[in-house]
């Protein structure tokens, strides 16, 4: 028996002609066979390949898909963005077609109806993550834990069905750096995670290496924490009491010991122990202050070059959310 409600899948697309047509046809299908109404909002970054001429086909053939190509290629999470902008269900699905399995999709949403605003897939093994990753990934999670008070489940991945209000909440977050995993538990609705096994679709196997994952920890840090700069600013001031002190030595040196030499080594240290600092703290007010500049920006996160819709009709034409025809009530 079908659900009766409306459930829009998001999923990006990025050089994906290869497993496109076999994601469709059983993301369609599971979606079909439980619920009323549904729609599949595929975004595509910006493929080099033959992915929107495949999706542009498959609109002739299957019912209840939009395809959104962005301008140029903003990135997965950009990507994402413009989808959960543009859904209308009652709960959403966000996946990416190379590694989530469609089959999952009613067992989430049947979380979500059951009372979680937010349901988050974590993976039961980090397949795809260089052996670099994933011995530092625990420390990264420790870190965020511990000292930055950010609650980023480990092992979790972009597979999460969102109600409507969870949806909501994540769309007003204007944030120029996204992301999803965080925005997810930080808008504060009833979360419950969903263990899955991955799947790889297709011959592509990125394996997300060492510095793309430092890169990315240093944006999550910067970003929702001044933890980094506060870290630096002790250290500075420790730097200048440790001063000091060592000026209180010099005077107690030159008054108490006679035939006093010029300390080489010690002022050698000295002078590279403070520029180390120096540079340290110019880094970290570097970072934050083109953070600040991305901000002050206020560019739109990305620009929609075309859209299409599905040319076959769902069966069921009243669609939840939807509505042909407004009443004017005068108040």
């Amino acid at each position: 028996m079908k659900v009766d409600r409306f459930v829009s899948v998001v999923a990006p697309l990025h050089d994906d002609e290869e497993i496109v047509r076999s994601y469709i046809k059983d993301t369609v299908s599971i979606l079909r066979e439980n619920y009323t109404n549904y729609e599949l909002v595929l975004v595509d970054g910006y493929s080099r390949d033959e992915t929107v001429k495949r999706v542009s086909e498959l609109l002739a053939e299957y019912e209840g898909i939009r395809l959104l190509r962005l301008s140029r290629e903003f990135g997965e999470e950009i990507a994402i963005t413009a989808g959960l902008d543009t859904v209308i269900g009652d709960y959403t699905i966000v996946m990416l077609p190379r590694m989530d399995p469609p089959d999952v999709i009613p067992e989430m949403v049947s979380l979500c109806i059951d009372g979680s605003d937010v349901v988050f897939g974590v993976r039961r093994t980090r397949e795809g993550d260089s052996w670099l990753v994933n011995i530092m990934s625990p420390l990264f999670y420790w870190y965020c834990s511990k000292m930055l008070r950010l609650d980023l489940p480990q092992n979790s991945t972009q597979l999460r069905c969102l109600s409507r209000q969870a949806l909501n909440a994540i769309t007003q977050i204007k944030d120029s750096y996204r992301y999803l995993k965080l925005f997810s538990t930080f808008v504060g609705y009833e979360r419950r995670e969903f263990i899955y096994d991955t799947v790889m679709r297709g011959s592509k196997r990125g394996k997300r290496g060492l510095f793309q994952a430092i890169n990315q920890a240093l944006a999550i840090i910067v970003e929702n924490s001044s933890h980094p700069l506060r870290f630096v600013s002790w250290l500075g001031l420790f730097a200048a009491a440790g001063n000091l002190l060592y000026v209180g030595y010099i005077f107690a040196v030159y008054f108490l010991k006679e035939n006093v030499m010029e300390g080489w080594t010690t002022l050698s240290l000295q002078g590279a122990g403070q520029f180390f600092l120096i540079a340290l703290i110019l880094t970290a007010l570097c970072e934050y202050t083109g953070r600040v500049l991305n901000r002050l920006r206020d560019r739109p996160l990305y620009y929609i070059m075309e859209e299409k819709n599905s040319s076959v009709l769902l069966i069921d034409k009243e669609r939840r959310n939807v509505l042909e025809e407004s009443e004017h009530v005068d108040i």
